[in-house]
């Protein structure tokens, strides 16, 4: 009979057997992260800052934030590098859309929803006062 070098057999099925742990445990990890997530946006304006901004989310992709401006506060002439789209979920304000020709002013009120390509410089008053959500396509 030949002697047989166990390390032969063995090796292979040890690293056989860490390959499969490291694989099964990715698998496990990758099901246990959920592909999406449930955002609590606040539908009412209660006291407090005169502006104030809340991130709800941040991916790799896009980063939501609510944004509430009280009191007549108004982000003056300002703009995004990517598309982004807002959405009034309480109060009521302006957006002001600023270009060369004129100006276009859209009235914020609970529901509206307004898609704004990157770059256009806009701004967002409360009237007196308004909530809206803000999603920005990260680049």
């Amino acid at each position: 009979m030949e002697n047989l070098n166990l390390s032969n057999i063995y090796f292979p099925l040890l690293i056989g057997f860490l390959f499969s742990m490291v694989f099964t445990a990715n698998s496990i990890k990758a099901q246990t992260k959920k592909p999406y997530k449930v955002i609590d946006v606040t539908n009412e304006i209660a006291d407090g800052k005169e502006k104030e901004v809340n991130l709800l989310f941040e991916g790799e992709r896009r980063k939501i934030v609510q944004l509430t401006l009280r009191n007549g506060k108004n982000l003056e002439g300002h703009s995004a590098k990517e598309p982004i789209v807002i959405q009034c979920v309480a109060g009521e304000g302006e957006l002001i859309i600023k270009n060369d020709e004129e100006n276009n002013t859209i009235k914020l009120l609970p529901g509206t929803f307004v898609t704004i390509e990157s770059n256009v410089i806009h701004d967002v008053i409360g009237k007196p006062s308004v909530s809206i959500v803000l999603i920005r396509f990260l680049e």
